[in-house]
């Protein structure tokens, strides 16, 4: 009897041991095949910049590549950043407003819901279709025409979902127990909010900030109809209801429609697309490497605080 239930044991042992091997087998393939993957898509993406850095690379150290003048991109380059700052003046305060109402006034149900179902909805619409909607509300309806002004606007509507969602994660994240500290020492709701919840939450703030701030800078189709390809004599001015291009329009129009009629030689017009495709990925990379520097610094200022 003893032997016989020896023996079942020894089985059932030798059965674990080969499910366990068997286990580890298919966890090794998986995790080798789920390295694979990853490596590969990183590898395209480092070949990809890579590739448009060493294009464009001999065009980012011509002085002449930044000249204001039709063979250069420096009225591209004070665009992008004049519709960069003008858009982020509308997107933060609106997002911002947006996300404390959601994370610290209103209660959970369907109101909240519908909400998050309408801002997912938009994140998700080509933004193609919002610069159409741009055209359609901003330029001919409120007769911004075609401007910088309607450029930012439409803008706004493209960023306002990764601007909301970024916020209300940021301010979601700030523990709960700070809230009712200064709720038990007598403070209002909003002196709370104003004097705890956003300094806590300001590391996030400015991640969600700069990161909006990449997707700006890289956006174009939204840009075609509202806020044009050409830039007039008069683009370095503030006024905000002239048409003026930015530099992911300008390397759209110069490598496509443009081609060839921008009274520009073949060569000068690769050199701008080289040099500009080079311009924009070093832009992107610094704002994103800039957002985590940032925030990480920020974190450690307050917690050292």
């Amino acid at each position: 009897m003893s032997t016989a239930v020896q023996t079942q044991e020894n089985e059932r042992r030798n059965e674990m041991k080969h499910l366990m091997r068997h286990l580890h087998t298919n966890n090794n393939v998986a995790t080798t095949i789920l390295w694979l993957v990853a490596a590969v898509v990183a590898l395209i993406f480092i070949v990809i910049i890579v590739y448009l850095i060493i294009q464009g690379f001999a065009y980012l150290v011509s002085p002449s590549f930044y000249d204001t003048s039709d063979a250069g991109v420096g009225r591209e380059i004070f665009n992008t950043f004049y519709i960069l700052i003008l858009t982020e003046l509308f997107v933060f305060p609106i997002a911002l407003a947006a996300a404390i109402y959601l994370v610290e006034y209103a209660t959970a149900g369907r109101f909240i819901t519908v909400i998050h179902f309408a801002a997912e909805t938009l994140a998700g619409v080509p933004s193609i279709v919002l610069g159409l909607f741009g055209v359609l509300i901003f330029s001919d309806t409120l007769q911004l025409g075609t401007s910088r002004l309607a450029g930012a606007l439409t803008l706004l509507c493209l960023n306002f979902p990764l601007a909301l969602r970024l916020f209300e994660d940021a301010l979601s994240s700030v523990p709960r127990e700070m809230r009712e500290g200064g709720l038990a020492l007598g403070a209002t709701k909003w002196h709370v909010i104003r004097t705890v919840v956003l300094p806590s939450a300001l590391p996030g703030l400015i991640t969600g900030l700069i990161l909006t701030a990449g997707k700006i800078i890289g956006e174009a189709a939204a840009l075609l109809f509202t806020m044009g390809l050409t830039s007039p004599p008069n683009v370095f001015t503030l006024n905000p209801f002239i048409a003026s291009d930015t530099l992911t329009t300008h390397l759209y129009y110069t490598v496509g429609p443009g081609a060839n009629s921008t009274g520009l030689t073949p060569a000068q017009e690769n050199a701008i697309s080289a040099g500009s495709a080079a311009l924009l990925i070093l832009l992107l990379l610094i704002i994103n490497l800039a957002s985590r520097a940032i925030g990480r610094a920020i974190q450690r200022r307050i917690t050292a605080a």
